[in-house]
């Protein structure tokens, strides 16, 4: 193949191997040979995983080179790696067609790797999916309800993070849906969340950080809350994940989930849902597909069976025993591989380091707004900051298109503007966008 292992990126099985099953296919890393060639010192430095390296990094983030990108919160630009991976995937797609035998493996050790992102949470625990919305359906449609219970929820949420919920609510499984307003200062108090949640609710559903206005939320305190009450938290983390680091298990909620294209720069069509494994005995779904059964393709194949060695059962309907139940018709391939290379990406840098890194960036843009007399939506204590700096403007849609012809993304919202840099900008990119506001 002429598509290389940029930066070492590990593939699980190369791709175009046809003599060699998937058990006999050893795991390589070659150093990279084309435009985009590093000096073999920066390679050898990246793949033994030394600190931090911006130069090194925004080298292998194409997007770097053309314009100061700051729409991490809307699509992350993919690194090499990840274009590197797809490219390869579609090179072999295109020679040889389908290949189950070395695709199955793929989504497997992106669960893996997805797990490891989130703490180290356990296999079983981790679906892949293919988009947040059909994680939060999925749990939706099979968590058991209290009788006459409410669900609480954010106005801060992402709105499938809200629209789900009063459907919920429409079709009988809520009496109440509890939508919690900001304050002022763009935050819910915790005494909100404490004055919403009681022995009747039923779920709690929680952004780890709003995409709206970038507030970071106390999900530990607010799980600790909804667990005295016996309330089921989900947890979106898409706008949290690749920026700080997360524990799944230690913020205690019952259900994360969360998508690969913004913070964690890979492709659209690739998202995984976690479910703690203590509360899979709880789900019942109405809902299922063909991977999502106990007899999976994807257990045979961890089981070494043939993958289609014996007929399915089809005589009555047994939901995987592990988070799985959620996966359920084919996977995207295509996209699968390249999350999985942005997961790869991701792990090899510090995740402190890296939210250090954003928390400075983001507090640069925010004291040279202030100086600029701009008002800024985004809430400014410590422990409410993200990547996320939302600020008012008089004509949001002319000043992004101004500063789109001047080579600098950020997103137009509501009489504002969105900036969400990332560890890969730079203070000199700020200074950039405060210059041309």
């Amino acid at each position: 193949m002429s598509v290389f292992h940029a930066c070492g990126t590990l593939h699980s099985y190369r791709f175009g191997a046809r003599t060699a099953s998937p058990k006999q296919v050893s795991r390589t890393s070659t150093p990279p040979s084309t435009p985009f060639i590093l000096s073999l010192a920066n390679w050898i430095s990246f793949n033994l995983g030394v600190s931090l390296n911006i130069d090194l990094v925004r080298k292998q983030i194409p997007v770097t080179s053309r314009r100061a990108y700051f729409d991490n919160a809307g699509t992350g630009p993919p690194s090499i790696p990840v274009l590197n991976s797809i490219n390869e995937f579609m090179a072999d797609w295109r020679e040889y067609g389908e290949n189950w035998e070395e695709w199955l493996p793929l989504i497997i050790d992106s669960r893996r790797l997805f797990g490891k992102m989130i703490g180290g949470v356990t296999l079983d625990e981790v679906a892949s999916v293919p988009n947040v919305t059909s994680a939060l359906i999925g749990l939706a449609s099979s968590i058991n309800y209290k009788p006459k219970g409410n669900i609480v929820i954010s106005e801060l949420n992402f709105p499938t993070n809200i629209y789900l919920w009063h459907l919920q609510k429409k079709h009988g499984r809520a009496k109440d849906v509890r939508l919690l307003h900001r304050d002022n200062n763009g935050t819910i108090p915790l005494e909100q969340w404490e004055k919403a949640i009681d022995d009747d609710t039923s779920i709690v559903s929680v952004d780890y950080v709003s995409w709206t206005n970038g507030c970071r939320e106390k999900i530990r305190e607010i799980t600790k809350i909804a667990h005295e009450h016996g309330a089921f938290v989900i947890a979106d983390s898409f706008h949290a994940l690749g920026v700080f680091p997360i524990d799944a298990r230690q913020d205690g909620v019952d259900a994360l989930v969360c998508g690969m294209y913004k913070w964690m720069q890979g492709p659209h069509g690739a998202a995984f849902v976690y479910t703690k494994r203590e509360r899979l005995k709880d789900l019942d779904p109405n809902y299922i597909g063909w991977h999502g059964v106990q007899d999976s393709v994807a257990r045979r194949l961890t089981s070494q069976q043939d993958l289609f060695g014996k007929p399915f059962n089809i005589e009555e309907t047994i939901p995987a025993p592990d988070a799985t139940m959620f996966e359920g018709g084919s996977w995207g391939v295509i996209s699968i591989v390249g999350a999985k290379a942005a997961l790869e990406f991701a792990l090899k840098h510090d995740q402190t380091e890296r939210s250090h890194r954003v928390l400075r960036l983001t507090e640069h843009l925010i004291e040279g707004l202030k100086r600029k007399g701009r008002k800024i939506l985004t809430p400014l204590e410590s422990d409410r900051r993200s990547g996320i700096v939302v600020f008012e403007d008089p004509e949001p849609g002319a000043t992004y298109e101004k500063l789109k012809k001047l080579n600098i993304t950020v997103a137009s919202r509501v009489n504002a503007l969105r900036a969400s840099p990332h560890y890969y900008n730079t203070e000199e990119e700020i200074d950039k966008l405060l210059a041309a506001l």
